[in-house]
């Protein structure tokens, strides 16, 4: 309780200096070097699944010996959580490259199961070619060439749908993308990335989680419909492996897919990037065979007038688990926002999906008695911004899910609350 205190008290007077007329001594910083600004998040959330599995499921690994979390710290299935987020931006123009980068903490604090309480760092760092990227540009300014790069290393500690689990791991992502115009009408690009999972022990589940490393590679071609629209056609090739010995999981796999699609702005009210392809996920594991499937990606906004817009987002895809098996997810969330005041902006959400699991046929990995073949999810949620000052915002929200698993069925609470300050 005493960690608590002190986040609340030390989070209270940093947001408090950071909605002042303190600026003197806490204003932004620029000079040669580039821009520094500052940001302090504190956070308040009650969830009524925090480990996102069942009442069963959590009391049933609560008294199992097999699993790989303590029993005592299993306390409660709901818990409230306080989170405080300080942070540095930096940002810094030369010449046609743009330099971005947040360094910061997370610090969060559970309630009840004190036991997953973290500390955790937040470090970004992003390289823009000639503004494209921090502008969400198509074409650079010269007409010729985009390039952009990021650089991401932290932790991450949450429930998971997919994975019916509270899970926690350190990674590290780097990725790269570049462009170029061959002509007013023709274009083509590609792209890579590598993201490290490294996972923390101490699962409800009992089968061992395995750090896992994914390594996309695309390459595109785009014909330039105009200067707001973009026809293209992508191939991706995907290599996952974890770090366990032979291949009696279903985590080591290769991926081929080809799909065509649109970005841009399609008229004056609706803009976004809208792709369809076809996808094969092979394993390693000569024990099961390939997989092939319709891929789909959306994600399109329609602006009704100036206070109100929707939004919709679909997603066909294979994904690897660290657990060792595969799964094929079809998820798909409309959304609105809309302006009730100047400072003050109100989000809604309906969301809707679909999960097919494959598990590996013997060996490590293989199917537990917590195991579902498949999962439907349902959701809703709102959300509610105000902008207290030049300086301070706050953000109120709910959200609420329905899990339906072969096994068992449950739903799940999200009470929210943030304010943060900027400087």
């Amino acid at each position: 309780m005493l960690q608590i205190t002190h986040i609340c008290y030390i989070s209270i007077i940093i947001i408090y200096l950071l909605g002042s007329s303190f600026t003197e001594c806490f204003g932004l910083v620029e000079g040669k070097l580039g821009k520094i600004q500052a940001t302090a998040t504190l956070g308040g959330e009650y969830d009524s699944r925090v480990f996102g599995i069942s009442s069963d499921s959590f009391q049933g690994a609560k008294s199992s010996s097999s699993s790989l979390i303590a029993a005592n710290e299993l306390k409660s299935e709901d818990d409230f959580i306080i989170r405080f987020s300080p942070a540095l931006h930096f940002s810094k123009k030369l010449k046609w490259f743009s330099f971005t980068g947040t360094a910061g903490v997370d610090l969060v604090q559970y309630i009840k199961n004190d036991d997953k309480s973290y500390t955790q760092p937040i470090t970004t760092f992003s390289i823009d070619f000639d503004e494209t990227l921090s502008k969400q540009k198509r074409v650079s300014n010269n007409a010729k060439i985009r390039f952009d790069a990021t650089f991401d290393l932290g932790q991450n500690v949450g429930a998971s749908v997919l994975e019916q689990d509270l899970i926690s791991y350190t990674f590290f992502a780097a990725s790269a993308n570049v462009r170029y115009n061959h002509s007013p009408k023709f274009g083509v690009g590609g792209g890579t990335s590598y993201n490290l999972k490294h996972y923390q022990t101490g699962a409800t589940q009992t089968r061992v989680y395995q750090d896992i490393s994914t390594l996309p590679l695309s390459a595109q071609a785009f014909y330039i419909y105009s200067e707001k629209l973009d026809f293209y056609t992508d191939y991706t090739f995907t290599r996952t492996k974890d770090d366990q010995d032979g291949s009696s999981t279903l985590t080591d796999s290769k991926s081929h897919s080809v799909s065509i699609g649109a970005q841009g702005d399609y008229s004056s009210k609706l803009s976004g990037n809208a792709r369809v392809g076809f996808s094969v996920q092979k394993f390693d594991n000569d024990l099961v065979s390939k997989q092939s499937n319709l891929i789909t990606s959306i994600g399109v906004n329609w602006k009704l007038n100036s206070k109100t817009s929707f939004g919709l987002n679909i997603n066909r895809a294979f994904s690897p688990s660290a657990q060792g098996f595969s799964t094929f997810s079809t998820m798909t969330r409309i959304s609105a926002d809309h302006r009730l005041m100047e400072d003050l902006t109100a989000q809604a959400y309906l969301s809707a999906g679909n999960v097919n699991y494959t598990y590996p046929p013997s060996g490590d990995g293989a199917v537990s008695a917590r195991d579902s073949t498949s999962l439907n999810q349902y959701g809703l949620g709102f959300n509610i911004m105000k902008q207290i000052s030049e300086r301070v915002s706050a953000t109120a929200g709910y959200d609420y899910s329905f899990v339906d698993r072969s096994k068992e069925n449950y739903g799940r609470h999200i009470l929210r609350a943030d304010v943060t300050g900027r400087f």
